[in-house]
């Protein structure tokens, strides 16, 4: 529900802050008092499109901010959570409008377009100004409400079910038809995996071939290093063997004459061992990096078989493998899905028919609910000074026969208001006042139903009086048994069946015209609903037709 409207530097309004309780409120005040500033200001903290014009003269900006409480309102916390904006179930939107005519939205103090603002406040609230567009006169939302006014959930949710099963296997179908349509895709996947197949990769081979390879190549240098550097060590001359072999008994002869040349000796005896050592791995070493050209030629034609096949592939040849295996899998998955072609057919028209059954069952309720909610709105259109009004709820077919979540009708509400017309589209036949009374109707016939908490009117009761505005604040009021109502009225009969009543003046301020609201009590309630009846000045009578009013809305 609405809880506070607060507006700051708008036309006649320097600021103004509004607390909103459940119920029906009725707004009041004289012609051109400013009570439809305040719906002005509403619209526009919902998105509606702004003009610089309506900042008040001599400001800089206007700032509108409306707060919500949305607890039990699953559409607009499901839209906050999906927007990552909510904040626990409070909906804060404001609306900034500036000079020079940009302006900015925010909600719960985040930043948002003005496109997600009018999204988000479709599910916060209906505003029903004359010769304005409604959500009532959406499709989908008024097939929501024949499905509400029928409790046809059961079924609706049977054939939303019935719809997705339906849509599971026809998506599969889809993806099949595409796959068979590409041909040319599965000969290609063919060709490539008994191109690797016969490649016969080994996961092994291609992580030492390369190794392999870079060792046979270079085998002649190899042998020349493994040469020098057995000169290096053996060599009779320069040798490093031979010259520790000197250097040994040297140290030794030291040794008789001196006790730490023994440790000299000892060194370089290790030193010795080690050379000898080093000889062992060099004839290793020299035994397995002998040239093999006819290896050598095997390999290379190898590698260039496998860099062909990874060039043609995108991929290194570590990746060839796994290439392969992902080629098998496409076309397993082609294989399967063509062996299950005659099954998936099979299920996909049981699904179909099991559809239209539960889509049959939905058509047969609701043409009965149809049928109750023209009487039902009907009489409440007639009531509401619409004397030949008719009300019916049009069901067709859909134009094919392709099943959608909410079955196969299409649903229109059409109404006629004269005798000789035929009924049409609500705003292609009635006039503005009158459409405000049908929305009325309407609502009243649904408001348990109808998935937003907050209506607003705007002079509902233009062009009617007497006893008409008597049931007009009655259908106000049993809308107001399950949604937050706010209506502005010049009908002292409307005024009467508000649960709270504000009343809006304005008055001049050093020189500038500056709108008030205040919350009447009984007694002031008295004696605004005695001048709405026209009493030039309160009196007795006036005040006593003003308290019976009161007491019969009440009653």
């Amino acid at each position: 529900m609405l809880t506070t409207l607060h507006v700051q530097n708008l036309v006649v309004v320097r600021e103004i802050e509004i607390e909103f309780r459940a119920g029906l409120t009725v707004l009041t005040g004289e012609t051109g008092a400013g009570k439809s500033i305040l719906i002005e200001a509403l619209s526009l903290a919902l998105g509606e499109r702004a003009d610089s014009q309506l900042i008040r003269h001599g400001c800089e900006r206007a700032v509108i901010s409306a707060s919500f409480d949305i607890e039990n309102q699953s559409g607009a916390l499901n839209f906050l959570r999906e927007h990552a904006l909510d904040d626990g179930t409070d909906c804060i939107l404001r609306r900034v409008l500036s000079s020079d005519g940009r302006s900015r939205a925010f909600c719960n103090s985040t930043p948002i377009t003005l496109s997600m603002l009018r999204e988000l406040a479709s599910y916060l609230i209906d505003i029903h100004i004359q010769h304005a567009g409604q959500r009532l006169l959406q499709r989908e939302v008024q097939r929501q409400l024949l499905d509400g006014y029928g409790d046809l959930q059961t079924r609706r949710e049977a054939v939303s079910g019935a719809f997705e099963a339906w849509k599971a296997l026809n998506d599969k179908r889809v993806e099949l038809e595409a796959m068979e349509s590409d041909s040319a895709r599965i000969e290609l996947v063919r060709y490539q995996l008994e191109e690797l197949n016969n490649a016969k990769l080994d996961v092994d081979e291609l992580d030492s071939i390369e190794s392999e390879y870079r060792k046979l190549a270079n085998s002649h240098s190899n042998q020349d290093d493994c040469a020098t550097i057995r000169a290096a060590l053996v060599d009779e001359q320069v040798g490093a063997g031979r010259a520790l072999e000197v250097a040994t008994a040297c140290a030794r002869g030291l040794s008789k004459t001196s006790a730490q040349a023994m440790n000299l000796a000892t060194v370089l005896e290790q030193a010795d061992v080690a050379v000898r050592e080093a000889l062992t791995e060099l004839d290793s070493l020299e035994s397995d990096l002998k040239a093999d050209p006819q290896r050598l030629h095997q390999i290379d034609q190898r590698l260039a078989e496998l860099h062909g096949l990874a060039r043609k592939h995108h991929v290194g040849l570590a990746e060839l493998a796994d290439t392969a295996s992902a080629l098998a899998d496409e076309l397993e998955r082609f294989d399967l899905r063509f062996q299950s072609v005659e099954e998936l057919q099979v299920e996909l028209q049981k699904a179909h028919k099991s559809y239209q059954g539960a889509a049959a069952s939905l058509s047969t309720a609701r043409r009965k609910t149809a049928k109750k909610m023209d009487k039902d709105i009907t009489a409440r259109m007639r009531e509401l000074g619409i004397p030949h009004a008719v009300f019916s709820v049009c069901l067709s077919n859909n134009d094919n026969d392709i099943p959608t979540h909410h079955g196969q009708d299409r649903v229109e509400f059409r109404v006629s208001t004269n005798p000789e017309q035929a009924p049409g589209a609500l705003n292609k036949v009635a006039s503005g006042g009158e459409l405000s009374r049908i929305t009325l109707a309407i609502q009243a016939a649904t408001a348990l139903h109808s998935g937003v908490q907050v209506s607003v009117y705007d002079e509902v009761d233009t062009g009617i009086g007497g006893n008409t505005a008597n049931i007009v604040g009655r259908s106000l009021r049993d809308v107001a048994e399950h949604n937050q109502v706010l209506c502005i009225t010049h009908s002292p009969q409307v005024a009467s069946a508000g649960e709270h009543h504000l009343l809006v003046e304005k008055r001049v301020v050093e020189g500038r015209s500056e709108t008030s609201l205040c919350e009447l009590n009984t007694k002031a309630r008295e004696q605004e609903i005695a001048r709405m009846l026209g009493a030039a000045q309160n009196t007795r009578s006036s005040l006593a037709h003003a308290r019976d009013l009161l007491t019969t809305a009440r009653s």
